[in-house]
């Protein structure tokens, strides 16, 4: 077991649910993204929470832990396990072929009287902006907390032949390809001053590879968050829809196979080759690219967003 966490208090202590009975309902879902890669588990007893690696085996050896059914879900619930977490580079793999974006933002965002619009551009802007680069596959998810993951998933043999099985190669693009959404974003969102209303968006707001460049572990859609003991729930609709009450466990497995059925449309293999030439012309100064992906994510974010109609939305507050 590793140290206990930074936070080593959960905010909310106990699920609405037992974890075990809500995997109960959702482990068959999560399986899709989990199999064929190692996972790690944040366990609690009772207000005290670590997170597991490793699990030792009958030989007396520990090793990785890995699901090959429901049921082993099911199983590490019992024994404690609350959030589940899978690695972004499959076993046997060297390179990561899971690219995730964070979006996570502090309370002046969350209490903003647009908070859902400002929320619903960003991530219509990184979502862009990954189409911008060939990529029509990926998922959405409120990570149960105070933002959002937008996951897609890589062809693992392309990514070999586009760096030559480098990873600190694959690593730099991803690093980079995260500067070139930010930058992407500042921009963007410079039109919707209004909005913002004199908010500092990007001081209190963080679009960061923190999963991917640092961490190497992303929580599983459709894990129980292990300090909030909301649902990393994939969001299909625009986020301005979105209520963070639709994350509560006993609301996500009252309609489970909806959720279960976005992931399945969601978690298919995208071919990096566009994605990395972006990213290598954006780190040798080629400004022409961020030109012409601003021009048309502002074109299309725009016809989309005017003016916002507070009246018809309440606040959606973690």
């Amino acid at each position: 077991m590793s140290p206990q966490l930074k936070r080593d208090r959960p905010l909310v202590a106990y699920s609405e649910i037992p974890p075990v009975r809500y995997y109960e309902h959702v482990a068959t879902y999560m399986m899709k993204v989990l199999e064929e890669r190692s996972i790690a588990v944040i366990v609690q007893r009772d207000t005290e929470v670590k997170l597991v690696k490793t699990l030792r085996h009958k030989s007396g050896l520990r090793r990785p832990i890995m699901v090959n059914r429901p049921s082993q879900i099911v199983q590490l619930a019992r024994k404690g396990a609350v959030d589940i977490m899978f690695s972004v580079t499959k076993v046997r793999e060297e390179l990561p072929d899971v690219f995730v974006v964070d979006i996570k933002a502090d309370k002046n965002v969350w209490i903003h009287q647009y908070n859902w619009y400002i929320f619903d551009i960003v991530v219509k802007i990184v979502k862009l902006s990954l189409e911008f680069a060939g990529i029509n596959k990926m998922l959405v998810c409120f990570d149960g907390m105070n933002g959002y993951k937008i996951m897609t998933l890589f062809k693992v043999d392309e990514l070999r032949s586009e760096v030559k099985e480098r990873r600190d190669e694959l690593m730099r693009l991803y690093s980079t390809y995260i500067e070139f959404l930010r930058d992407l974003a500042v921009r963007v969102v410079k039109r919707f001053r209004h909005m913002l209303q004199g908010l500092d968006l990007f001081s209190h707001m963080l679009i960061s590879g923190n999963t991917i460049l640092k961490i190497g572990l992303c929580r599983a859609p459709l894990s129980l968050h292990w300090s909030t003991k909301l649902v990393s729930l994939p969001v299909a609709k625009p986020v301005r829809d979105f209520a963070v009450t639709e994350s509560l466990p006993s609301r996500v497995i009252e309609c489970v196979h909806v959720y279960g059925d976005v992931i399945e449309s969601a978690w298919v293999e995208n071919s990096p080759r566009k994605f990395i030439d972006i990213a290598k012309r954006y780190s040798e100064g080629d400004f022409e690219i961020l030109y012409r992906a601003k021009a048309q994510i502002l074109s299309q974010v725009s016809r989309e967003y005017t003016a916002p109609q507070a009246e018809t939305h309440t606040r959606r507050v973690p």
